[in-house]
């Protein structure tokens, strides 16, 4: 079986860019005493901060800015809005503390690195109510490492992490920073609108969005970029086995031809199931030694057949079409437009499969407990916490687009 892509980018990205400006060597000095604004693409927040500051790739994360200076500091800032936050996988965050337990696991001792840190004095900026600051070494996994100031900060809306390095002269540096900073979160920004057919290929697949920390008004999530490319090159490769444009469509070809759907349903004749009561189908496991993951695999391929026929599970696989449609555009696999055309044949497939959203995200849902084996009744499983998360987004008006919308090429 295929396994889903829950990667997590936004910290990810974050922990590659200080890591980039970690690495760093020297530089000239730089006594810069204007202040100069920086401001995220996402429109959260504005930082303000001494000397002249190079804005690198922020590889499609709107929330995070990555900030570097002659003298060799670094800066990497990453804003994440507490709502986007509940959705994201591997995360329960629900103070400022827990969301400094996401941050060290994900970024600061992680994959990519591993840090040494004690507690510090936070730098005092009135837009914050809470903040807590680490300091200490942080070392690379190629071996290369340094001081770091890490501060981990909250207001109504959002949680922040900041960190800053530099390559030397750290003890004079690094507090000179600190004392000129300032921090301003910004009025939201109207967001674009897009067309009502982008919209409907974006809902398809809003909950793998949602759980990655993604933006539901991009393809896929994020801004296309070098680093984006890499980054979702690398988890194709892992998670899917795909590593060039032939294997991407041998993958889509598969979920829209057989994918889990097909081996659903051969899996409940296999195992002789097809029309057994209720009581006859639990007795039958209990006799033949299933696992409570086992029981779970089946009641959810017999419940969706029961539910859906043939295309019991086809919602699940569906849905993962179009995410690896849209991650093929981003790993550089599709152009924007054949991405789109696949989208479009795709949705269309998918609307006539299914008669609504509910029908089509229910689908889904037996498909991810068929393929997990989670129990959605299991209050901690992703299983229940993927359909929480659909009751949040159809609260936000993510499924509000006409299912029955004409689908058409605009682009």
């Amino acid at each position: 079986m295929k396994k889903i892509a829950t990667f997590m980018l936004t910290a990810a990205l974050a922990a590659a860019a200080l890591l980039s400006g970690c690495s760093q060597s020297g530089g000239k000095e730089v006594q810069e005493e204007t202040i100069n604004k920086y401001a995220a693409q996402s429109g959260l927040y504005e930082i303000s901060l001494p000397g002249e500051w190079t804005e690198e790739d922020n590889s499609g994360v709107a929330g995070m800015l990555a900030l570097s200076r002659e003298d060799g500091a670094s800066m990497i800032v990453l804003g994440m809005e507490k709502s986007q936050l509940m959705g994201t996988a591997g995360a329960d965050v629900e103070s400022l503390e827990d969301f400094y337990n996401y941050v060290d696991s994900m970024l600061l001792n992680g994959e990519a690195a591993t840090s040494e840190l004690s507690d510090a004095e936070a730098v005092e900026l009135d837009v914050f109510t809470k903040s807590l600051a680490k300091e200490g070494t942080m070392t690379q996994s190629n071996g290369a490492s340094g001081k770091v100031f890490v501060q981990c900060a909250e207001t109504e809306a959002a949680y922040y992490t900041i960190v800053l390095s530099a390559t030397k002269k750290y003890d004079d540096i690094v507090p000179t920073i600190k004392e000129k900073m300032g921090f301003a979160e910004l009025e939201a920004a109207e967001t674009a609108t897009l067309s009502d057919t982008l919209r409907w290929f974006n809902a398809t697949y809003a909950l793998i969005t949602s759980l990655n920390g993604g933006d539901l008004n991009l393809v896929a999530g994020y801004e296309p970029g070098e680093m984006m490319e890499s980054m979702i090159q690398e988890m194709l490769e892992r998670d899917w086995e795909v590593t060039d444009r032939a294997s991407l469509e041998e993958s889509i070809t598969w979920l829209l031809t057989e994918g889990h759907n097909k081996d659903a349903l051969d899996y409940i004749t296999e195992v002789g199931a097809d029309g057994m009561s209720a009581e006859e189908l639990a007795s039958a496991m209990e006799e033949s030694g299933f696992t409570e993951e086992q029981k779970t695999i089946l009641q959810s391929a017999i419940d969706a057949k029961a539910a859906y026929g043939d295309k019991a599970i086809a919602g699940w696989d569906l849905s993962r079409a179009m995410s690896l449609i849209g991650w093929g555009y981003l790993a550089n696999f599709y152009t924007y437009e054949e991405a789109m055309d696949k989208s479009l044949e795709t949705a269309q497939t998918i609307q006539t499969t299914f008669g609504s959203w509910d029908d089509f995200i229910n689908s889904y849902f037996y498909g991810y407990s068929y393929w997990s084996g989670e129990n959605p009744e299991d209050t901690s499983s992703q299983a229940a916490e993927r359909r929480q998360l659909y009751d949040k987004l159809k609260g936000e008006g993510i499924y509000d687009v006409d299912w029955n919308l004409q689908l058409t090429k605009e682009w």
